[in-house]
Protein backbone atom coordinates (compact mmCIF):
# COMPACT_ATOMS: atom_id res chain seq x y z
CA UNK A 1 0.00 0.00 0.00
CA UNK A 2 3.04 2.27 0.80
CA UNK A 3 4.43 1.78 -2.46
CA UNK A 4 1.63 2.86 -4.65
CA UNK A 5 1.70 7.09 -3.75
CA UNK A 6 5.39 6.21 -4.40
CA UNK A 7 4.98 4.91 -7.56
CA UNK A 8 1.78 7.94 -8.33
CA UNK A 9 4.71 10.99 -7.58
CA UNK A 10 7.65 9.40 -9.61
CA UNK A 11 5.08 8.69 -12.84
CA UNK A 12 3.93 12.41 -12.06
CA UNK A 13 7.34 13.71 -11.75
CA UNK A 14 8.60 11.65 -14.59
CA UNK A 15 5.55 13.10 -16.79
CA UNK A 16 6.75 16.56 -16.00
CA UNK A 17 10.28 15.87 -16.63
CA UNK A 18 9.19 14.74 -19.66
CA UNK A 19 7.33 17.27 -20.68
CA UNK A 20 9.58 20.49 -19.69
CA UNK A 21 12.03 18.37 -21.98
CA UNK A 22 10.14 18.68 -24.76
CA UNK A 23 8.64 22.19 -24.44
CA UNK A 24 12.55 23.55 -24.46
CA UNK A 25 13.43 21.35 -27.54
CA UNK A 26 10.36 23.06 -28.83
CA UNK A 27 11.99 26.48 -28.11
CA UNK A 28 15.22 25.30 -29.32
CA UNK A 29 13.13 24.86 -33.03
CA UNK A 30 12.19 28.20 -32.83
CA UNK A 31 15.18 29.58 -31.45
CA UNK A 32 16.91 28.38 -34.77
CA UNK A 33 13.75 29.56 -36.94
CA UNK A 34 14.17 32.85 -35.50
CA UNK A 35 17.60 33.72 -36.11
CA UNK A 36 17.43 32.71 -39.79
CA UNK A 37 17.62 36.31 -40.49
CA UNK A 38 19.05 38.68 -43.18
CA UNK A 39 21.90 40.96 -42.57
CA UNK A 40 21.04 43.54 -44.81
CA UNK A 41 19.83 46.74 -44.05
CA UNK A 42 16.92 46.89 -46.43
CA UNK A 43 15.55 43.33 -43.97
CA UNK A 44 14.72 46.03 -41.16
CA UNK A 45 12.51 49.16 -41.29
CA UNK A 46 13.26 52.82 -39.49
CA UNK A 47 13.19 52.71 -35.91
CA UNK A 48 13.77 55.46 -33.38
CA UNK A 49 17.09 53.84 -32.34
CA UNK A 50 19.36 51.16 -33.46
CA UNK A 51 21.11 49.24 -29.78
CA UNK A 52 23.90 47.67 -29.74
CA UNK A 53 24.26 45.11 -27.44
CA UNK A 54 28.10 44.73 -26.28
CA UNK A 55 30.29 42.36 -25.20
CA UNK A 56 31.55 41.90 -21.40
CA UNK A 57 35.06 40.32 -22.40
CA UNK A 58 37.89 40.56 -19.51
CA UNK A 59 40.06 42.58 -21.67
CA UNK A 60 38.29 45.22 -23.75
CA UNK A 61 41.42 45.82 -26.23
CA UNK A 62 42.69 42.11 -27.08
CA UNK A 63 41.41 41.70 -30.43
CA UNK A 64 40.90 37.95 -29.81
CA UNK A 65 38.30 39.14 -27.48
CA UNK A 66 36.85 42.07 -29.68
CA UNK A 67 35.98 40.16 -32.70
CA UNK A 68 32.30 40.06 -31.85
CA UNK A 69 32.10 42.89 -30.57
CA UNK A 70 33.74 45.04 -33.83
CA UNK A 71 31.17 43.03 -36.34
CA UNK A 72 28.45 44.45 -34.23
CA UNK A 73 29.86 48.08 -34.62
CA UNK A 74 30.28 47.68 -37.92
CA UNK A 75 26.82 46.23 -38.94
CA UNK A 76 25.39 49.22 -36.79
CA UNK A 77 27.38 51.97 -38.57
CA UNK A 78 25.98 50.29 -42.10
CA UNK A 79 22.70 50.51 -40.97
CA UNK A 80 23.29 54.06 -39.92
CA UNK A 81 24.55 55.29 -43.63
CA UNK A 82 21.31 53.41 -44.75
CA UNK A 83 19.17 55.85 -42.27
CA UNK A 84 17.96 52.88 -40.42
CA UNK A 85 17.76 55.14 -37.69
CA UNK A 86 19.37 59.14 -36.48
CA UNK A 87 20.92 57.23 -33.34
CA UNK A 88 22.87 54.16 -31.65
CA UNK A 89 22.84 53.37 -28.29
CA UNK A 90 26.04 51.43 -27.30
CA UNK A 91 25.19 49.29 -24.41
CA UNK A 92 28.98 49.16 -22.81
CA UNK A 93 29.30 46.77 -20.29
CA UNK A 94 31.34 48.31 -16.88
CA UNK A 95 35.28 48.05 -17.69
CA UNK A 96 37.24 45.63 -15.71
CA UNK A 97 39.73 46.11 -12.92
CA UNK A 98 42.78 47.22 -14.78
CA UNK A 99 41.10 47.24 -18.52
CA UNK A 100 40.83 50.04 -21.14
CA UNK A 101 37.31 52.03 -20.35
CA UNK A 102 35.51 50.15 -23.52
CA UNK A 103 33.02 53.06 -24.37
CA UNK A 104 35.45 55.48 -26.11
CA UNK A 105 37.37 52.64 -28.15
CA UNK A 106 33.93 51.60 -29.51
CA UNK A 107 33.30 55.08 -30.24
CA UNK A 108 36.26 55.38 -32.24
CA UNK A 109 35.56 52.22 -34.19
CA UNK A 110 32.30 53.41 -34.62
CA UNK A 111 33.58 56.56 -36.52
CA UNK A 112 36.21 54.99 -38.78
CA UNK A 113 33.12 53.28 -40.01
CA UNK A 114 31.44 56.14 -41.03
CA UNK A 115 28.38 56.99 -39.37
CA UNK A 116 27.00 60.01 -40.91
CA UNK A 117 24.52 62.20 -39.12
CA UNK A 118 24.21 59.28 -36.60
CA UNK A 119 24.42 60.15 -32.96
CA UNK A 120 26.18 57.82 -29.97
CA UNK A 121 24.63 57.40 -26.61
CA UNK A 122 25.94 55.44 -24.19
CA UNK A 123 24.26 52.84 -21.79
CA UNK A 124 26.00 51.77 -18.90
CA UNK A 125 24.35 47.89 -18.41
CA UNK A 126 25.17 44.73 -17.21
CA UNK A 127 23.37 42.52 -19.93
CA UNK A 128 21.72 42.73 -22.33
CA UNK A 129 18.23 42.93 -20.50
CA UNK A 130 19.47 45.99 -18.07
CA UNK A 131 19.83 47.58 -22.05
CA UNK A 132 16.59 46.77 -23.45
CA UNK A 133 15.26 48.16 -20.59
CA UNK A 134 17.43 51.35 -20.55
CA UNK A 135 16.42 51.95 -24.09
CA UNK A 136 12.63 51.19 -23.36
CA UNK A 137 12.97 54.88 -20.74
CA UNK A 138 14.63 56.35 -23.34
CA UNK A 139 12.53 55.71 -26.62
CA UNK A 140 8.98 55.67 -24.55
CA UNK A 141 6.15 52.80 -24.35
CA UNK A 142 5.84 51.61 -27.81
CA UNK A 143 9.33 52.91 -28.79
CA UNK A 144 10.81 50.95 -32.13
CA UNK A 145 14.63 50.09 -31.65
CA UNK A 146 16.93 47.34 -33.98
CA UNK A 147 19.07 45.52 -31.71
CA UNK A 148 22.63 44.33 -33.55
CA UNK A 149 23.08 41.24 -31.67
CA UNK A 150 23.90 37.85 -32.22
CA UNK A 151 21.32 35.98 -34.81
CA UNK A 152 20.91 33.62 -32.16
CA UNK A 153 19.67 35.60 -29.45
CA UNK A 154 16.76 36.99 -31.87
CA UNK A 155 13.98 35.03 -30.20
CA UNK A 156 15.06 36.06 -26.96
CA UNK A 157 15.60 39.65 -27.79
CA UNK A 158 12.11 39.91 -28.99
CA UNK A 159 10.64 38.75 -26.45
CA UNK A 160 12.66 40.81 -23.66
CA UNK A 161 11.33 43.84 -25.99
CA UNK A 162 8.34 43.06 -26.03
CA UNK A 163 8.05 42.88 -22.13
CA UNK A 164 9.81 46.22 -22.13
CA UNK A 165 7.28 48.16 -24.35
CA UNK A 166 9.52 47.93 -27.37
CA UNK A 167 8.91 46.97 -30.91
CA UNK A 168 12.30 45.52 -31.36
CA UNK A 169 13.90 44.33 -34.68
CA UNK A 170 17.17 42.63 -34.74
CA UNK A 171 19.63 42.70 -37.51
CA UNK A 172 22.77 40.74 -36.74
CA UNK A 173 26.02 41.12 -38.14
CA UNK A 174 27.04 38.61 -40.60
CA UNK A 175 29.90 36.85 -38.37
CA UNK A 176 26.64 35.80 -36.27
CA UNK A 177 25.40 33.38 -38.62
CA UNK A 178 26.78 30.16 -37.92
CA UNK A 179 25.56 26.63 -38.33
CA UNK A 180 23.48 25.12 -35.36
CA UNK A 181 26.15 22.50 -35.16
CA UNK A 182 28.72 24.90 -34.65
CA UNK A 183 26.75 26.88 -31.64
CA UNK A 184 25.37 23.63 -29.78
CA UNK A 185 25.75 25.56 -26.20
CA UNK A 186 24.17 28.77 -27.08
CA UNK A 187 21.35 27.36 -28.79
CA UNK A 188 20.68 25.15 -25.75
CA UNK A 189 20.99 28.87 -23.46
CA UNK A 190 18.50 30.51 -25.74
CA UNK A 191 16.10 27.68 -25.69
CA UNK A 192 16.23 26.86 -21.67
CA UNK A 193 16.14 31.21 -21.36
CA UNK A 194 12.94 31.47 -23.90
CA UNK A 195 11.41 28.47 -21.90
CA UNK A 196 11.79 29.97 -18.64
CA UNK A 197 11.43 33.92 -20.05
CA UNK A 198 7.91 33.11 -21.17
CA UNK A 199 6.75 31.27 -17.83
CA UNK A 200 8.37 33.48 -15.55
CA UNK A 201 8.91 36.83 -17.60
CA UNK A 202 12.36 37.41 -19.90
CA UNK A 203 13.31 39.98 -17.00
CA UNK A 204 14.08 36.87 -14.64
CA UNK A 205 16.44 35.10 -17.37
CA UNK A 206 18.80 37.86 -18.55
CA UNK A 207 21.80 34.83 -18.21
CA UNK A 208 19.89 33.96 -21.77
CA UNK A 209 21.89 36.79 -23.86
CA UNK A 210 24.81 38.69 -22.58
Amino acid sequence: MLFGPVRLITKLVSLVVIAAVVYVIVCGVQVVNASRLSTAPAAVGPASAILVVGDPVADPVARSDRVDLVSRLRQAALLCRHGRAPRILLASYPPQSGSVGSFSYDVKTLNGFGLGSCAVVELRAPNTAVALSQTARRLGDGGSVIVVTDAIDALWTHGAASGDGLAAQVSPPPSSKKFVFDEIGPLLREATGVAVGRVLGFGRVSWAAY
